[in-house]
């Protein structure tokens, strides 16, 4: 029996990550116990309370009952147990009942961030990474949070890299289907967070196919069987959100707004501001990094292949729905586009660290990290003192 606790699996670099994840959700219990449960939350809480009671509720054209349902797992027993709706007052005293969910969906886009870097880049790549989403206040909040934020990201991000890795699996000489049952399910689950969380995310799975037929081009049928095996548990896993009724889900799906593609955003004038203040707040230091990584993928060679420009295209894509899908909740994909932002600056700036000159790129990046921890700390020290 091989030895889990060998230094491979377990050493600085896993420790690193360990710390940077445990401040992560230090900084989410923090803002748990002290921001007391929004409206919006509550009213996400009290449609999954609707669909367990079986009552009918309004038609949400821009997801599935999923994050309801989801925010009522904590409370669902008070709920079946006095089979009637709870008040705002109850809710916001279980509210740490009502957010966990959310803060380990958090956690684990965390993980998974880490781990692909790691593999893309090296430990420097999981580091700056991993750095960057720890303190991104946008990251923390939304992770901290009842919504659909924060599934949505997670589950986006793992359509895309989850489809990478199984189609690198293609080229070892095994059944398609069998021998990737984990990876076809792992897929799976990653659409069904993704389109549960919102409809319009399924166009990331267009990219994600097309992603696993350039890297194994003689062998795009069997990326095909894998891509729509698990494109059918993700519905049967989404079914359940519909208390197993394919008529009612595919009721909603087709009248789901999928595109609501509009140009409007492109004729105002608050486009940049709006762009500015929601990337600058949320994550000041991917957008820094974002810039200067950019700027060295045009300019440098080196820099150009696939696992940097798989994360920039779905990053320019998410940028790209975001200011046109504006009837289908568009606006979220700037803060799915997060992520991918940051996948792409920490392979960039992997590069420029182990370059013949690493002092300023590794300067910048993590100055940005600390200054953006310094920001995203003081952030939360203001809103304990709102609340003293």
């Amino acid at each position: 029996m091989k030895k889990f606790f060998t230094y491979e699996r377990f050493g600085p670099p896993q420790v690193i990550a360990i710390l940077l994840l445990a401040v992560f959700v230090g900084q989410c219990a923090y803002f748990i116990s002290h921001v007391p449960l929004s409206q919006v939350e509550t009213d996400y809480v009290l449609r999954g309370v609707a669909v367990l009671q079986n009552v009918p509720v309004a038609d949400d054209t821009v997801r599935s009952p999923m994050t309801g349902l989801i925010s009522v797992l904590g409370v669902s027993g008070a709920v079946l147990t006095h089979g009637k709706v709870l008040d705002p007052f109850y809710l916001d005293q279980h509210r740490w009942f009502i957010r966990t969910p959310f803060l380990i969906a958090g956690f684990l886009l965390g993980i998974s961030l880490w781990y692909v870097a790691r593999h893309l880049y090296g430990n420097h790549g999981g580091y700056i990474a991993l750095g960057l989403y720890a303190f991104s206040p946008g990251m923390i909040a939304r992770s901290s949070m009842a919504g659909p934020e924060i599934l949505g990201a997670w589950g986006a991000f793992g359509i895309v890299f989850t489809a990478i890795a199984t189609a690198h699996t293609l080229y070892a000489p095994r059944e398609v289907v069998l021998w990737n049952w984990k990876r076809i399910l792992l897929l799976g689950i990653a659409i069904t967070v993704a389109v549960g969380a919102q409809w319009s995310l399924a166009l990331l799975l267009i990219p994600a196919v097309l992603f696993m037929w350039w890297i194994v081009p003689r062998r795009r049928i069997a990326a095909a069987v894998i891509f729509l095996s698990a494109c059918a548990i993700a519905l049967l896993l989404l079914n359940v959100s519909y208390a197993a009724s394919f008529r009612a889900m595919f009721w909603a799906m087709r009248h789901a707004s999928w595109f609501g593609v509009s140009m409007e955003m492109f004729h105002t004038r608050t486009l940049p501001s709006l762009l500015g203040d929601f990337f600058f707040t949320a994550a000041p230091a991917a957008v820094i990094t974002f810039v200067v990584a950019l700027g060295t993928y045009i300019g440098w060679r080196r820099t150009r292949f696939f696992g940097n420009t798989a994360p920039l295209i779905i990053a320019l894509l998410a940028l790209i729905f975001g200011m046109t899908l504006t009837h289908a909740g568009g606006e979220l994909y700037f803060f799915y586009a997060v992520p991918f932002l940051i996948i792409f600056s920490a392979g960039v700036f992997t590069d420029l660290v182990q370059s013949k000159s690493p002092a300023i790129p590794a300067g910048v990046v993590y100055g940005a990290m600390l200054a953006q921890a310094v920001y995203s700390i003081a952030g939360l020290m203001r809103i304990f003192s709102r609340g003293m």
